[in-house]
C-alpha cells in the first residue's frame, strides 16, 4: 500500500512538472509573439516618420529629438535595472549558474519595453537576444509560482530556448541552441524540458499569430554542383575571417565605450543620434536590414555598395552594443553574413568564376557560416537557416562545408565564442 502511494506521489509530481513546462511554453509563445508584433508596429511608424525627411528636410531636427527622447527613456530604464542592457543572453547564463540575482517580473517588463523601442526605432539590433532573455525570465517566474522541486535551471534554459525558437519560428534550431549554447550538454531532463517547452511555445505562437518562416518568399534556386566545392571553401574562409572581425569590433566596442570619458547619459545617446542621422541618409540601414538577405534577387547591387553596407552594419551594431542598448546581435550577424556571401559571390561573378544565379545561394551560405564562426554552434547554424527559409534551401553539403570552414577559421584565429566571451566579461 505504501509503495503504491509513493508511486502515485512520484507520478503526480512528474505530471505537475510537465504541466508547468507546458504552461511556460504557452506564456513564452504568446509573449514573444506580442514582442515581434510590437517591434513591427513601432518600426512601421518610425520608417514613415523618417521617410518624411526626404520631402521636408526641416523634419530632420524633429527626428533627432525623437531619437534622443527614446534613448533617454531607455537610459533611465537601464539605470533602474542594468539587467536589461545588451542582448540578455549572458544574463540567462548567469541565472542558470546562480551568478546573478534578477527580479524577473520587473526585468521582464522593462526588457520588453526597452528592446521594443530600441529595435523598433531603427537601431541595428536584433530581436533574438531579448527573446531569449524574456523567455528565460518567464521560465524563472513560472518555476517560482509553481513551487516545483525541479531545478530552476531547466525552466530558465528551456524557456530561453523557446524564446529564440519563436523569434525565428525554428523549433529544431531552438532545441539545438538550447543544448549547444545554453546547457552545453544534453540528458533526459534537458531534452524533455526543452522539447515540451519549445514545441508548446511554437504551437501557441502559430495558433495565435500564424505559421510563417522567418524569411518569406525564398526563391527556388539551382542545386550547386560538386565541382564547386573549391569555391565553397573560399567562401567559408572569407566568412570565417568576417566572423573574427565581427567579434573583434562588436565585443571590442564595449572596451572603447568604457574609455570615452564623458557623461554616461551623453555617451548612451551616441548610437541613437548617429543612427538617426544615418537613417535619414539611407533608410535601407533601418534596424537589422533583413531585406539585405534578398539583395541578390532584386537586381544587381554594385560591389562598392555591398561593401559600404557591410561596414555600416558592423559600425552601427558596434555603437549600440558598446553603449549597452537593449537588443540582440544574432539577426544583424546573419544579415552581415549574407552581405559577405553576396560580396564574395559578386566578386566571383565579376571574375567569370561563378554564374550570377548563385549569388543568392552564397548569401544564404554566408548567413550560416557567419553564425557558425561567431557563435560556435555549427549544427544550430545549419538547422536555423533551413528552418528560416522554410526548407527551401536543400544543399546540405554546401552549407555544411561553409559552416565547418568558417568555424575552423575562427578557431585558428583564437576568436572566442561570442556569447561566452560576453558572459566572461560580465563576470569580471
Amino acid at each position: 500500500m505504501r509503495k503504491a502511494k509513493l508511486r502515485y506521489s512520484y507520478k503526480s509530481k512528474e505530471l505537475s512538472t510537465i504541466l508547468s513546462f507546458v504552461l511556460t511554453g504557452i506564456i513564452v509563445g504568446l509573449a514573444i509573439g506580442f514582442f515581434k508584433k510590437a517591434i513591427s508596429f513601432v518600426s512601421a511608424r518610425m520608417i514613415n516618420l523618417i521617410s518624411l525627411v526626404k520631402d521636408r528636410p526641416i523634419y530632420a531636427l524633429g527626428i533627432i529629438i525623437l531619437f534622443i527622447i527614446i534613448g533617454t527613456f531607455i537610459y533611465f530604464l537601464s539605470k533602474k535595472d542594468p539587467n536589461i542592457n545588451g542582448s540578455g543572453i549572458p544574463i540567462i547564463y548567469g541565472m542558470i549558474d546562480n551568478e546573478f540575482t534578477v527580479d524577473s517580473p520587473r526585468t521582464l517588463i522593462r526588457k520588453f519595453i526597452a528592446s521594443t523601442l530600441a529595435i523598433g526605432s531603427g537601431l541595428t539590433l536584433g530581436r533574438e537576444g531579448p527573446s531569449v532573455q524574456i523567455g528565460g525570465l518567464i521560465g524563472d517566474i513560472v518555476h517560482k509560482l509553481s513551487k516545483s522541486k525541479e531545478n530552476k535551471r531547466y525552466f530558465i534554459g528551456s524557456a530561453a530556448g523557446a524564446g529564440i525558437a519563436v523569434a525565428f519560428n525554428a523549433p529544431i534550431a531552438g532545441m539545438l541552441f538550447t543544448v549547444e549554447e545554453i546547457f552545453k550538454k544534453t540528458d533526459r531532463k534537458v531534452f524533455l524540458s526543452t522539447a515540451i517547452t519549445i514545441f508548446t511555445a511554437i504551437i501557441t505562437a502559430d495558433i495565435a499569430f500564424g505559421n510563417h518562416p522567418a524569411l518569406l518568399d525564398v526563391p527556388h534556386f539551382e542545386v550547386m554542383r560538386l565541382s564547386m566545392i573549391g569555391i565553397l571553401i573560399v567562401l567559408g574562409i572569407f566568412v570565417g575571417l568576417s566572423g573574427v572581425f565581427f567579434n573583434f569590433c562588436v565585443i571590442g566596442s564595449k572596451g572603447v565605450f568604457k574609455k570615452i570619458n564623458i557623461n554616461p547619459y551623453i555617451k548612451y545617446l551616441i548610437p541613437f543620434v548617429v543612427t538617426a542621422i544615418v537613417l535619414m541618409i539611407d533608410i535601407d540601414l533601418f534596424a537589422s536590414s533583413e531585406d539585405f538577405i534578398f539583395l541578390a534577387t532584386k537586381g544587381e547591387t554594385s560591389l562598392l555598395k555591398l561593401i559600404i553596407f557591410y561596414f555600416m552594419k558592423i559600425f552601427l551594431l558596434s555603437l549600440a552594443f558598446g553603449a549597452g542598448v537593449s537588443g540582440g546581435s544574432l539577426v544583424p550577424l546573419l544579415v552581415i553574413g549574407s552581405l559577405v556571401g553576396n560580396i564574395v559571390g559578386t566578386s566571383l561573378v565579376m571574375a567569370g568564376l561563378l554564374d550570377p544565379s548563385f549569388i543568392f545561394v552564397f548569401s544564404i551560405l554566408g548567413m550560416c557560416g557567419h553564425f557558425s564562426a561567431i557563435v560556435r554552434a555549427p549544427i544550430t547554424a545549419i538547422i536555423l537557416v533551413l528552418e528560416m527559409t522554410g526548407g527551401a534551401f536543400e544543399y546540405l553539403l554546401g552549407i555544411s562545408i561553409v559552416s565547418l570552414i568558417a568555424y575552423s577559421i575562427a578557431e585558428i584565429c583564437k576568436s572566442k565564442p561570442f556569447y561566452e566571451h560576453l558572459y566572461e566579461l560580465m563576470l569580471k
